[in-house]
Order: C-alpha cells, then structure tokens, then sequence
C-alpha cells in the first residue's frame, strides 16, 4: 500500500520514509512522481516472489504407469489415482512406464503394513522405467508420490498410489 507524507514529502515503506528516489538520490518532485515510482517496485517485487515460488516448488514429473506384470491381479485402467495390485508371495512383478527424465536409478521405499519400509531398484533409461518387485511374505505394502519423493531433497516425481496385495498361494496336497 502507498503511504505518502505530505509533512516530510515522503514515501512510507518498510518501516522507513524515502526522502528520495532509490535510483536516482533526488528529492521527490511531487507524490504523483513517487507513486509512479511504488508501483514499478511493487510490480518488481511482485515478479521476485513469483521467481521465487517457481524455485521452491519445481515441475514434478509425472510417473505414468503402462503395465504390470507377473501379478494375479491388475485393473484394467492404470492411469487412475489408485492401483490395486495382487500378487503372489516370492513372484517376481515387474512395473514399466514412462518417467521423462535423464538416465538414472534410484530405490523406491515401499511402506509395508507393518510400518517398515523395503527399497526395490528402478531404472530409468530413455525416459522409460522398469521396477521389480518381490515380496516375500504376505500383506499390504504401499508406494505413494510422498515415499517416492522422501529420499529427494526436493519433491521431483508426482505418481499414482499403487497397493500391493501379496497373498499366500495355497500348495496343493501331494
């Protein structure tokens, strides 16, 4: 907000009167002039503070999923926000999709329902990754867009919420 004094020919900013223009030293001409003035730095802060948002909050690239297999069960739409998957205790999964980023692998921590975490290996490479998961005993385990990005300084990947359903198969009497 623009706080002129007429008493000292002034602008009030900050907690301080500007007896002068910033740039140029000289005493205000008149309020119109200092006016002119606050609303080119306001427009300047306001630019700032978006530049500053966009850094703090960078793009995050989108995970997008294509196929799972190895499972027992998997839906039919793996683009939804929430991937009920159901697997065979000790059976290999294999999760593949695109993730445009440079070359890299990273572990990915998988919550299990117990609260512990286990990390399985992704590999990124063209912009296509590749996942395999083995659990080897029953129960529910999660992967979020928040347990992807926990070992990140900085978020960088936005993703579906997969859960993985591990079932005991039933061995057949011999």
């Amino acid at each position: 907000m623009f706080n002129w004094s007429n008493t000292k020919h002034a602008v009030y900013l900050h907690g301080t009167y500007l007896l002068t223009h910033p740039e140029s030293g000289e005493r205000w001409q008149s309020k119109q002039q200092a006016q002119l003035w606050f609303n080119e730095y306001q427009a300047q802060e306001q630019l700032r503070e978006d530049e500053l948002a966009q850094q703090s909050s960078p793009e995050l690239k989108t995970v997008k999923l294509q196929s799972v297999t190895g499972a027992l069960r998997v839906p039919s739409d793996l683009s939804s926000g929430v991937v009920k998957v159901t697997v065979a205790e000790g059976q290999n999964v294999t999760l593949t999709g695109q993730l445009e980023i440079d070359d890299e692998s990273f572990l990915l921590p998988v919550l299990r329902d117990d609260g512990r975490r286990i990390y399985f290996p992704i590999e990124v490479q063209g912009g296509q990754f590749n996942a395999i998961f083995n659990f080897p005993t029953s129960g529910r385990f999660e992967v979020s867009a928040a347990l992807l990005n926990e070992d990140f300084a900085a978020p960088r990947f936005s993703a579906s919420n997969i859960t993985f359903y591990v079932v005991r198969e039933a061995q057949a009497a011999s």
